[in-house]
């Protein structure tokens, strides 16, 4: 029911910008000298061609898990530009409008209380509306042209670009990290939303880099899966063939919520290698000495900045932990702790517990990024947080927020490339 009423909402906004983008188009078109049967072969049929696409996202992935390569790779893509294109032009449009709406409200007031043209001429001492009403449309068609340009240029880049991964090899220091530890390597993968914007052969091409990478350890801290639980099966399939010396670790996301999180769970846990920590804790031994990894899931309850149900679940993780570490007679507050936390958002919160290094995604690093000025990240997800993408520092803590490999809502990333991360421990 969930994936039902979020693919509902995407499309009902889908649809909403492209029906503005659609009657500004018309009306343009309607003051050229066009004949009917062209004009709607310009307006209405690219729009139903162009939507027939999603549709069929929509029932596939309602029924079905499975789309067909050849769909995915040739026929989705000038879907997904037009898509893209479209949500960027309608956003300029709904901008527009709403900066417009006080004018608009003026002159109703003015008709409302029959000012008429004479009397703002004789006020005015001209018309000056019919100098700034031409300037105005002049403005208007440049802009427009502009930003339908970039915005269909963007699309055409993202889309070609969503694959076009980075490899980032960072260096973070541990506080009193033993020098057994140093040098230990871990491989970052997050939120590669298995489905159809990432298919099996594209996990497969990701595993083998992975592989190559030849880290320690490799962690996944969550968003497995997209909406649809039979989604896991294609991960299964290409991410048996993972393989770390000290193990392979994950938690679950947000999106591993949308439809069955056991059932994904159970798949991962009997089909691949990967350990998934769903509240609990690992210890790994190397060189002689151990640091633990505390696995915490996301279970969608809020993406407020203090979440008291997540932050419970880690709390009494983490207590879990300690008391995992007393039995082995470790000192729990001497020891490495690495953290799995799916959102970023928790930062600070979790700081109170003095975990060493925190490893999370969620954010995709904005996906479509306008724009980056320093720390201002001109996306959605800079909207909301902070911690969007990079290595941040709080007390004694270190939290890396991976870009991920995958994409939400369309497949599209611009000035965000996706990310995979060989982290070395130092």
């Amino acid at each position: 029911m969930r994936m039902v009423l979020f693919f509902t909402v995407i499309f009902l906004i889908l649809f909403g910008l492209q029906y503005l983008v659609y009657s500004t188009f018309r009306n343009f078109i309607q003051t050229k000298n066009l004949n009917n049967k062209l004009r709607i072969a310009l307006t209405v049929y690219p729009f139903i061609i162009f939507n027939l696409p999603f549709l069929y996202l929509i029932i596939n992935r309602i029924f079905s898990a499975d789309t067909p390569e050849w769909v995915s790779r040739f026929l989705f893509p000038p879907f997904y530009i037009f898509q893209s294109a479209t949500v960027f032009i309608g956003l300029y449009l709904l901008i527009g409008k709403i900066i417009k709406s006080p004018f608009s409200l003026s002159i109703w007031i003015l008709n409302k209380f029959s000012v008429t043209k004479e009397s703002l001429k004789k006020f005015f001492g001209s018309e000056p509306v019919k100098k700034i009403d031409s300037s105005r449309r002049a403005f208007i068609r440049t802009s427009a042209t502009f930003v339908s340009g970039y915005a269909f240029a963007g699309a055409t880049l993202g889309v070609l670009d969503k694959n076009d991964y980075e490899i980032e090899n960072i260096e973070i220091k541990i506080k009193d990290l033993p020098h057994e530890l140093k040098g230990t390597t871990l491989t970052l993968i997050s939120d590669i939303h298995s489905g159809p914007y990432m298919d099996i052969n594209l996990m497969r091409e990701y595993t083998d880099v992975i592989n190559d990478l030849k880290s320690d350890i490799i962690v996944i801290p969550g968003d497995l899966t997209n909406s649809n639980k039979l989604e896991v099966h294609p991960l299964a399939n290409a991410f048996r063939n993972l393989k770390a010396p000290k193990g392979i670790f994950g938690s679950l996301g947000n999106h591993d919520y949308f439809s069955d999180a056991e059932y994904i769970a159970n798949v991962i846990s009997n089909e691949t290698p990967v350990k998934l920590l769903r509240n609990n804790s690992e210890f790994i031994n190397l060189n002689g000495k151990d640091l633990i990894i505390i696995g915490c899931e996301d279970t969608r309850q809020s993406n407020a900045s203090s979440d008291p149900v997540l932050m419970k679940y880690f709390n009494i993780t983490f207590n879990e932990a300690e008391i995992k570490a007393k039995e082995k007679n470790l000192d729990f507050n001497n020891l490495p702790k690495l953290v799995l936390f799916h959102k970023p958002y928790f930062f600070e919160e979790m700081n109170k517990r003095n975990p060493d290094l925190i490893l999370s995604g969620h954010t995709h690093g904005g996906q479509v990024v306008l724009a980056k000025f320093g720390n201002l990240n001109l996306s959605f997800a800079g909207a909301v947080s902070k911690y969007i993408s990079g290595l941040y520092e709080f007390g004694n803590s270190s939290m890396y927020v991976s870009r991920g490999i995958g994409s939400v809502g369309l497949p599209i990333r611009f000035n965000c490339k996706p990310e995979i991360t060989k982290i070395t421990l130092i």
